[in-house]
């Protein structure tokens, strides 16, 4: 029963990713999505796992679990209980799911291949079609204003998708850091990283993200600190930055400026990130402790601010919608995640070349998670699917490389012991804590 929920399982992330949904009608009219997810829940409760795991729950689903109890008994402290119950615990529950269908199904190396490649492949599909659709037909599907009564185009996802510039290019990075690690698996996958890395830099310049920009700069940042040959790989970049030059209008150029320089057509809307920041932080302190409700944030911000929309930060959203206990608990959540990739980190060092996938995905997801930390500070998402997902694959990782069998490395006396994505890790561990 299990190995066939795993298959619905797949057929689940397709279905939700590429919203087959939306694509066909009739599909929609059964909502497919909501029937796979009750049947998949329905055959993991009646059915006995396939591999026998530790019964007490790790960090990470002990920090789901607080959190989950901790929105149930703060409804009466909120200010719009009715709007939680309604559709901010039903969008928090469709988020979480994906932990645990994923550390339910996702028991070995086999199945952890097939699902990444699943949903690498969705990720990229909804890169492609964009992309695809603004070179035959000039789509773009979304305009941003530059201010003096001035637009420019953006790229967003496609019309069956529902994500806008920076939530296309957001895909883009999570795809990028996953294509350049997995690599070292195979010749194919070098041909799949020569061929897809011009097509994702491309649109992630048509999504004209800011965001987007700046957390391209971390990945590289954080690929070229782990790399063993840095000296090649600053020459990539450089050649790269070269070329991609050719290809940025002025418009975009001006945006991206506008990062740095007051003196640019873009200067007003990046200015108004950080007033929005600040009024967004202010709304918050009106309900510091327990905030306003799960799914309220844009609700909190059209009663008692300018604009009715989701805070455009992470952290701000959080503190929103449950205040300081659940940005706290929600630390330590990412913490938790942070952990098991970092345990996971420390075994691949002694690993032997068998396990060359699982010390690439370890290395992607590690660049992915640091660099989703940065983005969450100029988008929301606290009630998205990424951050549950990316836990659950956090513990099966860990429980693969336990699998194994591979003893963990003696803990040198000195930094010099340890390789730079360790030392990357040490750091960014000790920060947190």
């Amino acid at each position: 029963m299990r190995s066939f929920a795993f298959k619905l399982y797949l057929l689940f992330v397709f279905s939700w990713f590429l919203h087959i949904g939306s694509r066909a009608a009739v599909l929609g009219m059964l909502r497919l999505d909501l029937v796979l997810i009750l049947l998949i829940s329905a055959l993991i409760f009646f059915s006995k796992p396939e591999k026998e795991f530790p019964s007490t729950p790790g960090s990470t689903e002990r920090t789901i679990k607080i959190m989950f109890i901790y929105l149930v008994l703060s409804l009466p402290f909120v200010e719009w209980p009715g709007s939680v119950v309604k559709s901010g615990i039903p969008s928090y529950i469709k988020a979480v799911v994906f932990y645990f269908f994923t550390i339910a199904l996702v028991t070995d190396e086999k199945k952890l291949r097939k699902f990444m490649f699943v949903f690498l492949l969705c990720q990229t599909l909804r890169v492609i079609e964009p992309v695809f659709l603004h070179i035959t037909t000039g789509y773009w599907g979304s305009r941003a204003s530059m201010g003096n009564w001035e637009a420019m185009d953006r790229l967003s996802g496609a019309p069956s998708d529902v994500v806008n510039p920076n939530g296309l290019a957001f895909i883009i990075l999570m795809v990028f850091p996953f294509v350049h690690y997995l690599t070292a698996v195979n010749w194919k996958n070098k041909v799949i990283y020569l061929a897809l890395t011009p097509m994702l830099i491309y649109a992630l310049l048509l999504t004209a993200s800011r965001t987007g920009f700046v957390c391209l700069l971390v990945i590289l940042a954080a690929i070229w600190w782990k790399s063993q040959k840095r000296m090649l790989l600053s020459a990539l970049l450089v050649v790269g930055f070269v070329v991609s030059a050719g290809f940025v209008t002025t418009d975009l150029k001006d945006r991206y400026m506008s990062l740095v320089s007051k003196d640019t057509k873009n200067a007003k809307t990046a200015e108004g990130r950080w007033t929005g920041l600040k009024e967004n932080l202010s709304v918050a302190m009106r309900k510091p402790l327990f905030g306003h409700g799960l799914g309220t944030s844009a609700e909190a911000n059209a009663n008692y601010g300018s604009f009715g929309k989701i805070a455009h930060n992470l952290y701000a959203e959080i503190l929103q919608e449950i205040g300081i206990i659940g940005l706290i608990i929600f630390i330590m959540f990412v913490k938790s995640v942070i952990v098991n990739f970092k345990q996971s980190l420390k075994v691949m060092r002694t690993a032997t070349d068998e396990m060359v996938f699982i010390r690439a995905l370890t290395n992607g997801m590690q660049v992915w998670i640091f660099m989703n930390i940065i983005f969450g500070l100029a988008s929301y998402g606290f009630s998205s699917y990424e951050w549950y997902l990316f836990a659950g694959l956090s513990v099966v990782l860990k429980r693969v490389v336990e699998a194994k069998g591979v003893e963990p490395p003696v803990e040198a006396d000195n930094d010099d012991a340890e390789d730079n994505g360790s030392k990357l890790i040490k750091y960014w561990d000790e920060a947190s804590t």
